[in-house]
């Protein structure tokens, strides 16, 4: 993997042509799914215009990553930045996801410091086995959701988002200063409360600061309030729940706690721009 740079194939995904046009701006699927083309031996090669995300749950790897070689242990994670050289070596079976993100949406999640750091930089780090866990059952959820439509296109990107702050979190780099700890520990909360607790109040007295202080410092790192952007979180899960479970959405409704079914439709729709039964194919119901 001594080539010159100039030597070194450029693609979209392996094998197709870069200037070929992709509209995706997330991509997953299983490493099986295009390795075993190439005998599970990947060339070295690089993205002009995308990011990619590479996690390994089981099996053996040899990795070249710019000029590193490194064999990590299982669970790790990699990511490869537009433009950087990588290549693969895997044991056969070897289990995994590879994520592949447009740089135009790397560029719109860099407006976040913790995924801005994420993704700048070419990197292998370990992965817990709890988090293991939860990066799987968010990559098979963007598997399941494919297709151009716009609905699913914006699901993936939910996704693809709630998949890189676990990322973030596991490298460590949502801590970087109090500023960001704050963000963090409110998006913490967000995960774990958004579907039954809604006040802006008990979150910012979960954080320990007034709630104009929390809706200054959630405006400025995320670009949104924090009611907004737990609204955004609270339709990922209604989307989560009517695409990927049989409830109907009367009873997505009862989940996140939503009183009237009714509003609920009302609420998804302007949120979505889809009425619920759109994306369950249920009524309400």
């Amino acid at each position: 993997m001594s080539r010159s740079a100039s030597e070194i194939p450029r693609y979209a995904l392996l094998g197709e042509d870069p200037a070929g046009s992709r509209e995706e701006l997330v991509h997953c699927e299983t490493i099986a799914a295009r390795s075993v083309r190439y005998d599970w031996e990947i060339p070295a090669h690089r993205h002009p215009a995308l990011c990619q995300l590479l996690l390994v749950f089981g099996g053996q790897v040899e990795i070249s990553l710019g000029s590193h070689v490194a064999k990590p242990r299982c669970p790790f994670m990699l990511i490869a930045p537009s433009g950087t050289v990588h290549a693969f070596r895997f044991e056969p079976g070897t289990a995994g996801l590879v994520l592949t993100l447009s740089n135009w949406l790397v560029q719109a999640f860099g407006q976040d410091r913790a995924l801005r750091n994420l993704l700048a930089e070419p990197r292998i780090a370990s992965v817990s086995g709890s988090n293991a866990d939860r990066l799987r059952v968010i990559g098979e959820q963007i598997l399941l959701a494919s297709g151009h439509e716009p609905a699913r296109e914006l699901l993936r990107r939910s996704l693809a988002e709630a998949l890189l702050r676990i990322a973030a979190e596991e490298c460590g780099d949502m801590a970087q200063h109090h500023g960001d700890r704050l963000i963090t520990r409110f998006q913490s909360l967000v995960e774990a409360h958004c579907c039954h607790e809604r006040r802006l109040s008990f979150y910012a007295e979960k954080l320990g600061c007034t709630e104009r202080t929390l809706t200054r410092r959630v405006r400025k790192a995320l670009d949104v309030s924090p009611m907004e952007f737990l609204h955004q979180r609270l339709a990922v899960e209604a989307t989560r729940l009517l695409r990927f479970t049989n409830a109907s959405c009367a009873d997505v409704a009862g989940e996140l706690a939503f009183d009237d079914p009714s509003y609920f439709s009302r609420w998804y729709r302007r949120m979505t721009g889809q009425r619920p039964s759109e994306i369950s194919g249920k009524e309400l119901g």
